[in-house]
């Protein structure tokens, strides 16, 4: 959240930035983690907020702070294993806009690292969907977790300064999520995120 204050009070101060967006966003979609066997729905969720900025017409760069929860379950006979993993999570990004300024709708791609912050969650056995055992994600997971987002949407513009943000994301895990666990698991997930971004300065 300090790092989105800071930004966004560089772009009030400076008026060369007249493109600059900001607003809350939220989603929800599914988590698993690679190697993790047979992988089970397991829903993942985040809210937070967005900050973009896109001088040129067709290229921009945007963060975002969100609290995300991610994760996966996995089922083997009639036992069922858990993993809840909460993180404060950066991504940055490295967007290009379709059509021009002042266009009431704006398909978009982004790209660009990720960077999660371990803060809660945790691992739970279940047999016979009894728990068998529960153990803090802090006390069992990496407290750091890198990769690379990738997203496709678009931006609508509902009035003049204000947009409604819809994306779909993919996240894919570059970190090993555990260096106490003998199988090596990376995070994964997928969902739809929607929001809504203020304009900061003129419109365009």
């Amino acid at each position: 959240m300090f790092i989105v204050l800071i930004c966004l009070s560089l772009a009030i101060d400076t008026k060369a930035q007249q493109n600059v967006s900001f607003g809350p966003t939220a989603g929800f979609g599914h988590a698993w983690m690679s190697n993790s066997g047979n992988a089970e729905y397991h829903p993942a969720g985040n809210f937070g907020v967005a900050l973009t900025y896109s001088k040129h017409p067709h290229i921009g760069f945007g963060t975002e702070v969100k609290y995300s929860i991610e994760g996966g379950t996995t089922e083997t006979g009639s036992t069922e294993i858990r993993n809840r993993l909460n993180y404060i999570r950066i991504p940055l990004k490295v967007m290009y806009f379709f059509g021009e300024f002042g266009d009431k709708v704006r398909p978009k791609l982004a790209v660009g690292p990720s960077f999660g912050f371990l803060v809660g969650g945790k691992r739970e056995v279940r047999n016979n969907d009894i728990v068998a055992s529960s153990v803090k994600a802090t006390e069992l997971f990496n407290s750091f977790d890198a990769g690379i987002t990738a997203t496709a949407g678009l931006n609508y513009r509902l009035i003049r300064n204000t947009w409604l943000v819809g994306d779909v994301n993919f996240y894919n895990g570059l970190n090993n999520v555990s260096d106490k666990i003998m199988t090596k698991s990376k995070n994964r997930n997928i969902g739809l995120n929607i929001g809504v971004n203020f304009g900061i300065g003129t419109a365009k």
